[in-house]
């Protein structure tokens, strides 16, 4: 389980076919078997030093994700999985990714923020709502406005400058999970329609 709020962004230092290799911003605390998530896809950690750390991403990790975009010197977003007596400053997500799509435009507004559109999927319109939560590559966003299969998020200067968003251009291939309380309540409205 993690809590939506990026820890650091960490260098992609080599990729070897499905062994991917990132710096390890975090100095302590890592340990084998751990799990962190990267762009917002949970990765177990399968070796560690005090500069890098590496995962195995299978061939469905690279299906479902942005990870075959990635290459060697781009970031992700990283945050190590919750731990209980952590506070939780984000929300709840499980660092599955319902799906990936692209970035359709970015305005850069005269107070520094960025109003971001993105495109999703049609068949996930019941799973997004206004002013609910989003994340994109595992940055915790409020949705702004949505459509049929886009919608918007306002970013910060803070979050632009300490997740992988600066990098961001048009047609950016982005990892989303939508906001999981919400798809809770969807799912039980439909089984008691049934």
């Amino acid at each position: 389980m993690f809590s939506w709020i990026i820890e650091q962004k960490a260098k992609i230092l080599s990729i070897d076919k499905w062994n991917i290799t990132v710096e390890n911003t975090f100095n302590e605390g890592l340990q084998i078997w751990q799990s962190i998530a990267h762009d917002w896809a949970c990765m177990t950690i399968t070796e560690f030093d005090s500069e890098k750390y590496s995962f195995f991403a299978m061939k469905e990790s690279f299906k479902k994700t942005n990870f075959w975009t990635k290459k060697i010197w781009d970031y992700y977003n990283v945050e190590r999985s919750l731990k209980y007596w952590w506070n939780v400053d984000g929300h709840f997500v499980t660092g599955h990714i319902d799906c990936m799509w692209s970035v359709d435009s970015i305005n850069k507004l005269t107070d520094s923020s960025w109003i971001i559109r993105v495109s999703f999927p049609e068949k996930f319109s019941n799973n997004i709502i206004e002013k609910w939560s989003i994340t994109i590559n595992w940055v915790s966003l409020t949705v702004v406005n949505t459509w049929t299969n886009f919608f918007t998020v306002s970013v910060i200067p803070l979050t632009q400058e300490i997740t992988n968003i600066w990098l961001f251009k048009k047609w950016e291939v982005v990892n989303l999970e939508f906001d999981m309380m919400w798809k809770y309540i969807v799912n039980y409205m439909n089984n008691i329609q049934k």
